[in-house]
């Protein structure tokens, strides 16, 4: 899939994050001990050296992230290897820290101990020491070696790609959409009522009487066509006719105070503002608005910060009673910052997304006058699932098609196989709304993949399997990180990514081109026997078989971890421990299987 190849290791600061915290933590054993042993093969000074490199390459994660969306390749097999070392390195710590749990035990009474932390304990005990732990046998020091030469094969690797230390304009490495313009679509399909109750809004009073400027946000996921709403209300004629002046801004991801102002006072103006602070922009287009009823639109919004908000509203409020600023994004947290209610656009009709289809396709509304591609063409603006960038763009593709094998074709590519030049527009908008996500979530949001297409979850399912992944560690308890859990399930709500469901409305959904891209950021780590079906196999993460000595007995004993869906319900976590010695006690109870259902919110374990 192309886009595997763009940002596989878009993940990465938040699994380096993982590792940071878990140093810390080990580093803090360290200093409880009071001057016992070093764990096995390593010391406080081998952490605090890893902590420093794993510094240096954290820096550079986002230039390094920018110019893979460029098609730098070798800055993708150094992601790769990074990704690599990362799960690697976690695993070790998570041994390490095993260990000074164990020491930490062997120090209290030994009634204080539960029989199941004696009896699966994954931690090899030194038959020489008789029941005490030896912490100083249980890790080789080669393992650690290996880890420790990787790292610096990937530190001094990262300064021959000449990559940009926490670098802050990330705009000259990724490709950017075309700006948009106030010029409406040639046509508009299914968004009469839309329209009419945004005309409404825009024209009519606003329920504040005292409230000279008025704010009405559209906010939508990407591609469900909030610009095009725009346009066509900024050419309404009834619209055009209730206001003096008007202004068109795309704003995108840069909210450039500076920028939109002289922007907006050009537009206004239609004189050249070139060289001019902020002060004498914002000075003049206050005297331009004074007095006038104004209508300004600002596309494409990212701006979360209230005060960069604040400072570019300053010279409206001069305007007449019954100005508006009509503003797009996919955003909550930016219609929050406005103290509006934010107008949320759905998606297309079935009905509506086909006619934009056929309209694209083949320059007409209906399938009337083409009725061999009705059929199929209903089929393809099925999977289009209501967003009008995805059925522009595959009409677009199909323009030029006339035979219906070929549209058969279409119909049967995923939609990321489809060749760059022709996907490249639904792609940049889906990658922008992933760029801007933090690394906290987008660990979370990848996370997605796991789950098939319309499939509806409970928000602490989710959480509760996010926790069970390790991706909220560093809360001190159990409640922090079901409380933080559910602070990022609600952000990934706000940000377009997670829609409510339409029946059951305490669950929720991903749209079916948000899917495909959780599974193409996971590509990596993500493996999948089929696209949608429920009993596909789908393992995400770092399978991993490990090695350790029965506690029991000492023999050999074996364990692996992975996620998997399987079945008529789909589950999400298996691991299993049994040890190869027939005559070991734990031969009645050889199988230990832990699964985290999806249909329920609790795991349970079945022992054999």
């Amino acid at each position: 899939m192309a886009i595997v190849e763009t940002i596989v290791g878009a993940i990465l600061g938040s699994a380096l994050q993982v590792l940071f915290e878990k140093l810390a933590s080990l580093g803090l054993s360290y200093a409880q001990r009071e001057g016992a042993l070093p764990f096995s093969g390593i010391s406080i000074d081998q952490l605090n050296k890893w902590k420093k490199m794993l510094d240096t390459i954290n820096a550079v994660l986002d230039d390094a992230e920018d110019k893979q969306l460029s098609g730098k390749g070798p800055v993708k097999l150094w992601l790769d290897d990074v990704r690599d070392l990362a799960y690697d390195m976690e695993d070790l710590l998570d041994e390490f820290a095993i260990q000074a749990a164990e020491v930490k035990s062997a120090a209290k009474p030994s009634t204080s101990k539960s029989w199941v932390n004696w009896k699966f304990s994954c931690c090899p005990r030194d038959k020489s020491s008789g029941s005490n732990p030896n912490p100083c046998s249980l890790m080789p020091e080669t393992r650690v070696q290996e880890i420790n030469g990787r790292l610096e094969d990937i530190v001094t690797r990262k300064a021959q790609l000449n990559l940009i230390e926490n670098a802050v304009n990330r705009s000259n490495n990724t490709e950017k959409r075309l700006p948009s313009t106030s010029l409406p679509e040639s046509q508009l399909f299914g968004r009469e009522m839309e329209e009419a109750e945004l005309v409404e809004l825009l024209t009519g009073e606003s329920e504040n009487s005292n409230t000279t400027l008025s704010v009405v946000p559209i906010f939508g996921m990407g591609g469900v066509g909030k610009t095009a709403l725009a346009q066509q209300l900024y050419n309404d004629s009834s619209v055009h006719s209730c206001f003096e002046t008007r202004a068109w801004v795309c704003v995108s991801d840069v909210f450039d105070v500076l920028d939109i102002t002289k922007t907006i006072l050009q537009s206004i103006t239609g004189s050249s503002c070139a060289g001019e602070d902020l002060n004498s922009l914002q000075v003049k287009l206050k005297d331009n608005l004074s007095g006038k009823k104004f209508l300004v639109v600002l596309d494409d919004i990212w701006n979360e910060k209230y005060e960069k908000w604040t400072v570019l509203l300053k010279p409206f409020e001069v305007g007449a009673r019954g100005s508006k600023i009509l503003i797009t994004t996919r955003n909550l947290a930016v219609a929050s910052i406005t103290g509006a209610s934010p107008y949320t656009l759905k998606e297309l009709s079935l009905d509506d997304c086909t006619s934009l289809l056929a309209f694209h396709a083949l320059g007409e509304k209906n399938f009337e006058s083409h009725p061999d591609f009705e059929t199929i063409g209903k089929k393809i603006a099925e999977r289009c699932k209501g967003l009008p960038l995805a059925a522009k763009m595959l009409g677009g593709v199909l323009r030029n098609k006339r035979n219906p094998d070929e549209w058969e074709a279409i119909l049967n590519n995923k939609m990321w196989d489809l060749p760059t030049e022709k996907n490249d527009e639904v792609l940049l908008v889906l990658k922008l709304s992933y760029a801007h996500l933090p690394s906290y979530l987008k660990r979370c949001f990848a996370y997605c993949a796991v789950f098939p297409k319309d499939y509806e979850i409970e928000r602490d399912e989710l959480v509760l399997l996010w926790i069970a992944e390790g991706f909220l560690d560093g809360q001190t308890a159990e409640e922090n990180n079901l409380r933080l859990g559910r602070s990022y399930f609600d952000e990934l709500v706000s940000r377009s990514f997670l829609q409510q469901a339409n029946v059951d409305v305490s669950k929720f959904s991903m749209h079916d081109l948000l899917n495909d891209l959780a599974k193409s950021i996971a590509g990596a780590t993500c493996f999948s026997s089929g696209e949608s079906q429920l009993a596909d196999t789908i393992c995400i993460g770092k399978i991993s078989w490990k090695d350790h000595f029965c506690e029991c007995c000492g023999g050999r004993a074996n364990s692996v971890s992975m996620l998997w869906s399987s079945g008529t319900k789909a589950s999400s976590s298996l691991g299993f421990l049994w040890c190869n010695w027939k005559s070991c006690a734990l031969t009645n109870v050889y199988l230990v299987w832990y699964i985290c259902s999806l249909s329920a919110t609790a795991a349970y374990v079945k022992l054999w």
